[in-house]
């Protein structure tokens, strides 16, 4: 027993040696010019062929620096756009069934609270929370299980959530693939 926790370990050890954190890497593919995260050992295309994942920033404000309530979330930059991602919708539409990892980050305007909730299809999965004391961060995350062609968005329910109005991004948003079917 002891000789088989010392491969393991010896083994465990050797793999964060070679490959760094864990034993992931980043791997360029030429599509969209991005990095995916795939194993050092895996052949051919990485999570079977298909690609979906996306990174975008900077909500678009109307008039001044804030969100108002019951709005959709637009985003001025697109940081990453493996497939998915509507520049013109503001929704990521899954391109194959599997699961998908998705986060989210806002701040709250100087006097104000609010909530930030992420949908599928059209129904509510998880929310953050910003209080209303001076510029407060909220953020959630969630791991959603999507069909091909399902839509994923952000929505502000309640409340204003803050933009820097120069060249600084506080609200993100992004998701990706972590196994497809």
């Amino acid at each position: 027993m002891a000789r088989f926790l010392l491969v393991t370990l010896v083994a465990v050890l050797g793999c964060q040696e070679v490959f760094g954190q864990g034993d992931r890497t980043p791997v360029n593919f030429p599509v969209g010019g991005g990095s995916v995260l795939r194993s050092p050992t895996a052949s051919g295309p990485p999570l079977g062929g298909c690609y979906g994942g996306f990174s975008v920033r900077k909500a678009r404000t109307g008039f001044g620096d804030t969100v108002s309530a019951n709005t959709k979330i637009q985003f001025r930059d697109v940081l990453l756009n493996m497939g998915g991602w509507s520049p013109s919708f503001n929704d990521f539409e899954a391109p194959c069934a599997g699961s998908y990892y998705f986060s989210f980050h806002a701040v709250s305007s100087q006097s104000g609270d609010f909530t930030l909730q992420l949908y599928k299809n059209g129904q509510y999965q998880v929310t953050a929370y910003g209080s209303s004391s001076d510029f407060q961060q909220a953020s959630n995350s969630a791991i959603l299980f999507l069909q091909q062609g399902d839509l994923v968005h952000l929505q502000l329910e309640q409340g204003t959530i803050y933009e820097h109005p120069g060249n600084e991004a506080y609200t993100s948003f992004s998701g990706y693939l972590v196994e497809s079917l």
